[in-house]
């Protein structure tokens, strides 16, 4: 069950969208413990539209090559977990798992799981066995190249960053009536 139903999520926004009203001022009359949460449910509705609030309640398996995605886009476009959720229509928790498997493991850590319980496992359940450590998953080549690709993005988004910073500084610095000798 979820705490805030639907129809709930959608008057607090509605009634936040209408104007005049801040944030805070919608929490405290929907009595909304936090305005990040309300700021979430508008950006949402503000990007998907208010469909995107409902609740689903259906799990939802993402694509390998969609997770990457959504972490790229996390690390090049300096966007908070809030703002890449709310761009993707998913949910800023699953924005920081992700982002934290990929610092964690890798790509290959992104790899859809199998899903219940091994056939084996069923008829062994009752034996006492200890815990095995989780093995850790030897990645195919097609994702040690996505990892150095995402590594690579990474390093030329920060190398771009820094370029524009030196640039700005450079800018500041200069002289009234100095041109530049570099162009």
């Amino acid at each position: 069950m979820t705490k805030y139903s639907n129809e709930f999520k959608s008057r607090a926004v509605k009634r936040y969208l209408n104007g005049g009203i801040s944030l805070a001022d919608v929490c405290q009359e929907f009595d909304i413990p936090s305005h990040r949460t309300l700021q979430e449910w508008v950006s949402h509705a503000q990007s998907h539209g208010l469909e995107s609030l409902r609740v689903k309640h259906s799990r939802t398996n993402y694509p390998q090559e969609f997770k990457l995605a959504v972490v790229h886009y996390l690390h090049t476009h300096q966007t908070s977990r809030a703002q890449t959720a709310a761009h993707f229509g998913i949910s800023s928790s699953q924005v920081n798992a992700w982002d934290r498997i990929v610092r964690e493991q890798g790509v290959v850590g992104l790899r859809p799981k199998p899903k219940g319980r091994q056939p084996s496992d069923m008829a062994k359940h009752k034996t006492n066995k200890p815990i095995k450590p989780i093995k850790r998953l030897e990645p195919t080549q097609e994702e040690k190249y996505q990892q150095e690709i995402l590594e690579l993005k990474q390093k030329l988004h920060k190398a771009e960053l820094d370029r524009d910073i030196l640039k700005a500084y450079a800018t500041l610095t200069k002289k009234p009536g100095q041109t530049s000798q570099h162009k």
